[in-house]
This record gives structure tokens, C-alpha cells and sequence, in this order.
């Protein structure tokens, strides 16, 4: 069960539409139906295990001006990305190592889901379609800690980690951001 916290998703048919018409691609229906509902999202304590690959998820991409991380529109600016394309990938997720689920676009693999390892540059192959690759992803509810539960989560595992003015703003951030985002169960 996929949990997410999605992004706003006001214009996204409008947005996916023109999308396509720039990469000169046609995004599978699952994967569009996905992006109208919930236009991508965050997704912490989320992981797979598929074919001998295991990852975790930190967000799907979507058509969202606040992060510029999980933007399409400044995902396309990447070399990667340019490179997926012209291989018959879209990257649709991203893991915590910059690594990529990506689902085919090209008549050879449309709609199948792989893997892409950045660091080995090869893409594995993950399973037939999005909505089998969604009903095999595991999502715990995520509640952030506080910052006082984050000092103590360090100095329980003897962490280096130096807490400053500028890591607390950090986590204060993170806190008040996801404070006003309910997460919610996918379901396509």
C-alpha cells in the first residue's frame, strides 16, 4: 500500500497534455490517471522489493512549483533526464541514492516499470505496468519527530552530527511543511 503526500493537482490534464507534446511522448494511462489524482508527491518510509531490487521512494515526480526536486519542469533541465527520454524511459520516482523508477515510453517497453541505477547506468526491469508496481510498494504512516526526539534519536546512536541553528531550521522546516500535508492511501 502506497501512502503519499500529494501535490497540488489544480491543471495537471492541461499540464501532462503539454508534457507530451514537448518530449514527443505518450505517458501510459495508469501512470497519467495517477498524476491527475495526485500529481506526485512525497512518500517518506516507503520501499520495494521487486525482482531482486530494493529501494526506498522518497517522492514521485509531478508538475509542482514548491519543490524543485520533484519538478518535472526542472527535472528536464538534467542530463539524466534527456538521457532517459532518448532511452524510452519517463523518471517517475526517485529513491535516496538519486536513483530512478522510470516507465517505459518507447514501443519496446511501454508502460513496464524499471529501476535505474545511476551509478552502474543500467535500467532493470521492475514489473509489467504501474498499478502492479504500486500494489507492490510498502508505505508506513509517517508522523515527523520533533526536534527534541531527533537530538535524542542522535545522541542514542552516539551520531557525530553537530546540531546547529541551521540544522534545527532544517527540521523546523521539514515539521512545519509536512504539518499542513495529510497523507493519503493511493488507490487508482
Amino acid at each position: 500500500m502506497l501512502l503519499i503526500f500529494n501535490f497540488d493537482n489544480s491543471h495537471v490534464a492541461e499540464k501532462i497534455a503539454l508534457f507530451e507534446e514537448t518530449l514527443g511522448i505518450k505517458i501510459p494511462d495508469a501512470y497519467s490517471d495517477f498524476l491527475k489524482k495526485y500529481n506526485g508527491g512525497y512518500t517518506p518510509k516507503t520501499s520495494f522489493d521487486i525482482n531482486g531490487e530494493s529501494s526506498d521512494i522518497r517522492y514521485f515526480y509531478g508538475f509542482e512549483e514548491q519543490d524543485e526536486y520533484c519538478d518535472f519542469s526542472q527535472l528536464m533541465q538534467d542530463d539524466s533526464f534527456t538521457s532517459a527520454i532518448e532511452n524510452g524511459y519517463l523518471p517517475i520516482a526517485e529513491d535516496s541514492c538519486d536513483n530512478s523508477i522510470v516507465i517505459g515510453t518507447s514501443e519496446l517497453n511501454y508502460g513496464k516499470i524499471s529501476f535505474y541505477d545511476h551509478e552502474i547506468d543500467t535500467y532493470n526491469y521492475l514489473c509489467p505496468d504501474f498499478k502492479d508496481f504500486i500494489s507492490q510498494i510498502e508505505s508506513q504512516e509517517y508522523v515527523p519527530l520533533s526536534i527534541e526526539e531527533r537530538i535524542q534519536e542522535l545522541k542514542e546512536c552516539n551520531s557525530k552530527i553537530q546540531v546547529d541553528d541551521g540544522l534545527v531550521k532544517l527540521w523546523q522546516e521539514e515539521i512545519d511543511e509536512l504539518a499542513n500535508l495529510k497523507q493519503k492511501k493511493v488507490e487508482l
